[in-house]
């Protein structure tokens, strides 16, 4: 009885002894989300592109399109090339967002050197984008068409990672119907991303 006496003691002592040693420790965890409303113009890859995205219409290397769709009573022309532009993404936690489109004038350069050239003919409402692909969830883009002189093109809601507005540099048309004056015409386009 006196071992078992002595066995209850110890285990108690040790019992007290744990307990008097416990501690609790707390720490707080805060946690940031980033406001995030990005736009890119990325390549076939869906990477940003690297070097600056572009459009071209160069029609002294394929005159017979141009004199085709002239003589045809006007249209629209497809672009000869484009690089590093195959889509626009967006990456948006926000809870709505929009783009816009807008383009600077045109710049005209008389580079063959004829007397009384002037930019004629050409404007930025001639410069149509018609989208091909598809958009992905979240983003409802314009269904038929814009042009470069401005307005909203596309708008949605978080987008849950980046999504595609179904539109690249393949997908621009120039409209012509004669009256272009010869020479290089250039402008920037840029779009933009912004939340109501």
């Amino acid at each position: 009885m006196k071992k078992l006496v002595s066995t209850l003691l110890a285990t108690a002592m040790l019992v007290g002894l744990g307990a008097a040693f416990a501690q609790a420790s707390s720490h707080d965890v805060e946690i940031r989300i980033p406001n995030v409303l990005q736009l890119r113009i990325v390549n076939g890859a869906g990477v940003a592109a690297a070097s600056g995205p572009s459009v071209t219409f160069d029609f002294q290397g394929d005159a017979d399109a141009y004199l085709d769709t002239v003589n045809g009573g006007g249209g629209e022309l497809a672009p000869t090339s484009w690089n590093q532009f195959d889509n626009v993404v967006v990456f948006s936690n926000r809870a709505t967002w929009s783009v816009t489109v807008s383009a600077t004038a045109i710049v005209f350069d008389n580079n063959y050197g004829l007397a009384g050239m002037t930019p004629n003919g050409v404007s930025l409402a001639d410069i149509i984008v018609r989208p091909s692909g598809t958009t992905e969830t979240n983003v409802s883009s314009r269904a038929s068409s814009w042009d470069m002189t401005g307005g909203t093109i596309a708008s949605g809601v978080r987008t849950q990672g980046w999504r595609r507005l179904g539109f690249g540099g393949g997908d621009y048309r120039f409209a012509v119907n004669g009256d272009e004056n010869p020479g290089t015409y250039t402008t920037t386009v840029t779009y933009t991303i912004a939340a109501p």
